[in-house]
């Protein structure tokens, strides 16, 4: 049993469990500014119909939506293969 009052908010007793309501740069992701800023340079990778396979290895280990992180990890394999001719 804890001495705090069943009325009063439960602290954290760490940094990690307050993981969850972190910003995502502090835990190490891109945040929405840095996925905007990408989301403009691959759709003008795309478009200049440059290879961007590598822009997307680089960004998808940061990315912590997962139907974004999902979507990018297609269009990676999908260069992927236009690169490998497969």
């Amino acid at each position: 049993m804890t001495d705090e009052p069943q009325d009063q908010p439960k602290h954290a007793n760490s940094p990690a469990c307050l993981a969850h309501v972190a910003d995502d740069g502090y835990m190490g992701f891109v945040g929405e500014a840095e996925i905007a800023a990408f989301l403009k340079a691959l759709a003008e990778a795309e478009q200049a119909g440059r290879p961007h396979a590598e822009m997307l290895r680089k960004i998808l280990p940061k990315v912590r939506d997962d139907i974004l992180h999902r979507e990018l990890s297609a269009k990676l394999k999908a260069q992927e293969s236009v690169e490998t001719g497969t």
